[in-house]
């Protein structure tokens, strides 16, 4: 889920001073970046859970979407799935590393990233990832990845919908010296139905349906892309009772 730029000039100091320094270092520097460039309103963030575990399935329209949520987050104890030619560069493979993403291959997900993923579940953290697997040019949702469900039901792992949109028109703002609105909506977390036993190809379809309607649900209906038009029916996944 998480994409990143160029960060700041000073990234090399980053590599003499201790992790923990460093990240805070980033961290700082990217929450000004997006407080001078772009107008967010972060009400909705104060329904994230502060503890795991819980996966966020968020959409994917850009490469900042996974940063400023996780500077913005802070100090929940959050990672995400981040494509693994990340860390191809070196800059941004040390801030992958410093922020603890899981490198995963979009086209095949692979034993370890599966593993990585039970792990930080099984460590009571939060888990952000991209259900679509890659960008939305248009900010459109696209079809689902079926890989995500079979890791929230192998964990019977909560999940919450977040939807992020504004930053398609980041590029055209920034050149005319403008800053970008972006609104965040925040879902209500949910579950599914069946625990436990296994589950076949064709229900991990439908469950990933369910899941990408979930998010659906958050969007106008010219916005949900295949989605477009879906009913909002659930009978696989369902709310979580309040606490």
């Amino acid at each position: 889920m998480i994409c990143c730029f160029p960060l700041f000039d000073s990234t090399a100091l980053c590599y003499s001073l201790p992790m923990k320094v460093s990240e805070r270092i980033v961290n700082a520097a990217l929450r000004g970046f997006f407080r001078v460039t772009c107008r967010i309103n972060r009400e909705e963030l104060a329904k994230v859970p502060q503890d795991g575990p819980f996966l966020m399935m968020v959409n994917h329209t850009s490469a900042l979407e996974g940063p400023m949520l996780y500077v913005f987050l802070q100090p929940r104890n959050l990672l995400a799935m981040a494509k693994k030619e990340l860390w191809d560069n070196k800059i941004l493979g040390w801030v992958m590393n410093a922020w603890r993403s899981i490198p995963v291959d979009r086209e095949n997900m692979g034993r370890e990233t599966m593993e990585a993923c039970f792990s930080a579940l099984d460590r009571n953290e939060i888990l952000a990832m991209a259900p679509e697997g890659t960008r939305s040019k248009d900010g459109s949702l696209q079809q689902g990845k079926a890989g995500i469900a079979f890791i929230a039901h192998k964990k019977d792992a909560p999940m919450l919908p977040v939807v992020i949109t504004g930053f398609n028109d980041f590029s055209k703002n920034i050149k005319r010296l403008r800053r970008t609105p972006i609104t965040i909506a925040v879902g209500k977390p949910f579950e599914i139905i069946q625990k436990g036993g296994r589950v076949d190809a064709a229900t991990r379809e439908a469950l990933i349906d369910e899941i990408m309607l979930r998010m659906a649900a958050l969007m106008p209906n010219e916005k949900r892309g295949y989605y477009q038009d879906r009913k909002l029916e659930f009978s696989l996944t369902k709310e979580m009772a309040e606490a």
